[in-house]
């Protein structure tokens, strides 16, 4: 009994299941028989070993594969046995467990029987010891696998046969479980998706590779609303069948299929149609009727024949315009779909029989026109009609709701836009006015103070806080004529003196102005001047200004011992040329275009060791600009910067006689 119930426990936990205290009792037969038949249903045959680790018994199998062999492997250990088709099996690794009296679970190996057929085995067993911990032997079971492992591999067979044609067929495969995530893709489509690749693997969230694809720019019209596209791409991925022709990868045409599968999951094929939309092109130049249709197919459509008869709709024209499904058909005139039209006031008030007959006329006597209309859905609808050959008419029909609000929306904010521009000139055309007034006075004043005209004032220290006052009152002054004029070169007001102007003599005068300013700052003013400059048609006091402004940033931004340098420049036709180079500590790459935006600050502190508005370089290149002409920057940190103001070939006249020698300082 003891027996009995010890071999019971062993097949129990053999098997995965924890067997508790089993009592001697009548009742033990009955439960081991019971447990021994759920052991002899899970496993094909039983074995025991003793503590040498022999073969001592091995029940015969449910399906007598243990039978044949039995005899000789009682009184044999697993490296004795003989028997024919055990020839090719390493027995070594269950020898090692037997020999650490470690439980080992299907261990595998193969047989080859008499008939040539191979078969697939597994063994499992425990270690046995007696109540002193002493080993006993082995139990266990063993099993034959040779059904499921054919079953595998026929299996992995059937999957690599099933993958070498997915492989071999010339469409883009990709296959999704059920919560949408990469099975599996052919090479074709990973071809096709080369940009996204790195994520087409096995989990990929079809979401994730749509979002790629996006920002990937392979479909064209995803371009600039890539989140827009690919939520309209999922929306549409979750449709019972999906299928669509659109234009993707390199601009080429392809039909993407979607069908779902049984257990949920989705097959997308994606084929490449761009020879069969080629081909369908040459056919539509053949035939203007062809020709208009597909052009049109993706807008409501209507053809009508000559006696203005409906020929061919589609679907988007009926909900469109909304016309009832009964006034449509081939060969039904359009009198009453027009009668319709009148009817729903559509076409503005009238008698409605005289405007059925007007519209009719209008048809048959013109050849295409565009025209709006606003059916009773609240849309506003675009119709183009144009004619088609053999006296018909194609009309087609655009939902133009969204972009006339948009038109509308950009006309309300164009006209707020230059309605607060002509506020801030006008605002800054009368504040200019107020401060003027009492800077000139201000300015007066201290040049009075400055030269003492109503005798001393006593201590040196007044003399200089009067030209300080001065200083300040102009530096005031300029700013406020630049900020003027950069709001009246923004509203379009400033308008040019043309005249014939003498660029020499205004360099020669900025020249002068900056001499004493330049001398302060300890930098040397240079001017090199070819002979026989032409003399512009241009307005000289603009070219001045800007001339001025750019000497003024030069000096400015070149510390002392530098060089400021003018040099002119003429080439026929490559135009005129005046530049201003100097060794200051110029300016990075990436602050030039900030350095031109009005009021445009590279050094942006409350503290920054060079005062100004930002108002210069944008004064001079928007003066350049009313001229036909432009201001170059070049600079570097360190090394100095080059404006050069170019003016077009237009602008040059005939070259000044050469009488005046180059100025050189």
């Amino acid at each position: 009994m003891a027996l009995v119930v010890e071999r019971t426990r062993l097949l129990m936990s053999m098997l995965g299941q924890s067997p508790g205290k089993i009592p001697l009792a009548a009742s033990v037969p009955d439960e081991s028989e019971r447990l021994r038949a759920f052991a002899e249903i899970g496993s094909d045959w039983f074995w025991e070993k003793d503590a040498q680790l022999r073969f001592t018994y091995m029940s015969v199998g449910i399906d007598g594969q243990a039978a044949s062999f039995a005899d000789d492997f009682i009184g044999r250990r697993i490296d004795e046995v003989t028997l024919p088709g055990f020839e090719g099996v390493d027995w070594r690794p269950l020898i090692k467990l037997l020999e650490l009296r470690k439980p080992f679970r299907d261990f595998h190996f193969t047989r080859r029987t008499q008939s040539g057929v191979l078969r697939h085995l597994a063994v499992s067993g425990m270690p046995i010891f007696d109540s002193a911990g002493r080993f006993q032997g082995y139990r266990g079971t063993g099993r034959d696998l040779t059904k499921e492992t054919l079953a595998e591999e026929r299996a992995a067979i059937a999957q690599s046969r099933l993958i070498d044609a997915i492989e071999a067929i010339p469409e883009a495969f990709l296959l999704l479980d059920k919560d949408d995530r990469l099975v599996l893709c052919n090479s074709r489509y990973r071809e096709l998706h080369a940009p996204i690749a790195a994520m087409l693997v096995p989990g990929a969230l079809f979401a994730d590779m749509c979002r790629a694809c996006a920002y990937a720019g392979l479909p064209p019209d995803a371009k600039g609303r890539e989140e827009e596209w690919t939520a309209d791409r999922v929306r549409r991925h979750k449709a019972a069948r999906f299928e669509i022709e659109e234009r993707q990868i390199g601009g080429r045409w392809f039909q993407i299929s979607e069908q779902h599968t049984r257990d949920g999951g989705t097959v997308v094929v994606q084929t490449e149609i761009s020879a069969l939309k080629r081909r369908e092109q040459e056919l539509a130049e053949k035939t203007a009727l062809l020709r208009a249709t597909l052009e049109h197919m993706e807008q409501g459509m209507l053809v009508l024949d000559a006696e203005l008869r409906i020929k061919m709709w589609n679907d988007h024209w009926i909900e469109l315009v909304g016309v009832p499904p009964e006034l449509v058909g081939v060969g039904l005139p359009l009198e009453p779909i027009l009668r319709l039209a009148v009817v729903r006031g559509e076409f503005g008030l009238g008698e409605i029989e005289n405007v059925v007959r007007q519209r009719l006329q209008h048809l048959r006597e013109t050849d295409s026109d565009v025209s709006e209309f606003h059916p009773p859905n609240g849309r506003i609808v675009e119709a183009r009609r144009s004619p088609m050959p053999g006296g018909g008419i194609l009309f087609t029909f655009a939902d133009i709701t969204e972009r006339k609000r948009v038109e509308g929306d950009l006309r309300r904010a164009k006209d707020e836009a230059e309605l607060a521009s002509r506020s801030k000139t006008e605002f800054l055309a009368n504040m200019s006015h107020e401060l003027r007034t009492p800077l000139n006075a201000i300015i007066g004043f201290s040049d009075i103070l400055m030269g003492q005209i109503f005798g001393p004032l006593g201590d040196a220290r007044y003399s200089d806080y009067a030209r300080d006052i001065r200083d300040s009152g102009l530096h005031l002054l300029n700013l406020i004529n630049d900020v003027l004029d950069v709001s009246k070169v923004e509203f379009g007001k400033v308008e040019l003196i043309e005249e014939t102007v003498d660029i020499v003599a205004i360099v020669e005068s900025c020249a002068r102005l900056m001499r004493d300013r330049a001398d302060t700052a300890g930098i040397r003013l240079v001017q090199e001047l070819p002979p026989g400059l032409p003399q512009l048609q241009g307005d000289s006091r603009r070219l001045k200004q800007v001339l001025l402004n750019l000497l003024s940033n030069a000096v400015k931004f070149t510390p002392s011992g530098g060089r400021v340098t003018i040099r002119a420049r003429y080439r026929g036709d490559d135009g005129f040329r005046l530049i201003v180079e100097d060794t200051g500590i110029g300016i990075a790459e990436t602050d030039l275009e900030k350095a031109m935006r009005p009021f445009g600050q590279i050094d942006s502190r409350l503290a920054r060791k060079y005062q100004g508005t930002g108002l210069g370089l944008p004064l001079a290149r928007s003066m350049a600009e009313l001229h036909g002409g432009k201001l170059e920057l070049e600079s570097a940190p360190g090394q100095g910067t080059i404006a050069t103001i170019w003016l077009p070939p237009g602008r040059v006249l005939q070259p000044a006689p050469l009488t005046r020698p180059a100025a050189q300082r």
